[in-house]
């Protein structure tokens, strides 16, 4: 997890106007690698999450990927039914938060390991929180997701090569090859674009919260499933990533979802590529 300031006291006196109450604590959460992500407590005992954009670079990194995208993404899904923030305040330029700023609801539970962070000691996820990971995509991906940013990969495939490290580079060929040849999906919808355990919130088996759509996007639903799969085989390993395959097989399969064989080759080529 990159390492950022705590919010200064010009963030400080933003929360208190916003919220009509000093801030008691506030606190670093798990995860923040793009941007800082602190829970904000109360002085009368409520609980906030807030999102600062402060990371330097972060506008020639991902200039499409703001506080009014994650703000859209999330007025997108109110009435859903799935269990996401609330939007409390936004100050998307920084003129009063000293930083570009989103302070949302807070959700309880406990998010899962992922491949950005590992846990050993928190039992990987059962097929029935599995089948709760597809169904929530499932309904994200019944949301048009008009307002949002315009989907941007994270690797050009046009321009990937297999890793210098790799023992079996014709794996990586195949895998590219695939993708590239993969058509253009029929309808794009609300992805969130970073969608794995570690961006989940878990209680007692229940999903109680999806978190961090900073990335969401308007693009092909069966990215958000390949992206899923592959995280899952890199922290757990090839049975979960086979497994969430398993969650799928029996739903109707729609003509937005790339060819099993592409993404599934994405998920199995690491594994077999060392």
């Amino acid at each position: 997890m990159q390492s950022y300031p705590p919010p200064s006291a010009q963030t400080l006196a933003w929360l208190r106007e916003a919220l009509g109450v000093a801030v008691a604590a506030t606190a670093p959460l798990t995860g923040g690698i793009s941007q800082a992500v602190d829970v904000v407590d109360t002085a009368d005992g409520r609980r906030y999450a807030l999102r600062r954009w402060c990371r330097p670079g972060w506008q020639a990194d991902g200039p499409w990927f703001t506080p009014e995208n994650e703000a859209a993404a999330l007025t997108s899904l109110s009435g859903t039914g799935l269990p996401v923030p609330e939007i409390v305040a936004l100050d998307p330029a920084g003129a009063e938060a000293g930083h570009p700023a989103l302070l949302m609801t807070w959700l309880p539970g406990e998010m899962l390991p992922s491949a950005t962070h590992r846990d050993a000691a928190v039992p990987p996820p059962t097929p029935d929180m599995l089948a709760r990971l597809v169904e929530a995509a499932h309904a994200i991906h019944a949301v048009d997701g008009r307002g949002v940013a315009p989907f941007e990969p994270y690797v050009v495939l046009a321009e990937a090569r297999p890793p210098a490290a790799s023992t079996r580079p014709e794996l990586w060929e195949r895998a590219i090859a695939a993708g590239l040849a993969a058509p253009a999906p029929a309808r794009t919808t609300l992805v969130h674009r970073d969608y794995h355990p570690g961006n989940t919130l878990w209680r007692d088996g229940t999903l109680t919260g999806i978190v961090d759509w900073t990335n969401a996007s308007r693009g092909a639903p069966g990215y958000d499933f390949g992206y899923l799969r592959v995280n899952l085989l890199i922290t757990y390993g090839q049975e979960y990533a086979d497994r969430c395959c398993r969650c799928w097989t029996g739903r109707t399969r729609p003509a937005t979802w790339p060819r099993s064989s592409t993404w599934s080759g994405r998920a199995r080529t690491p594994r077999r590529s060392r």
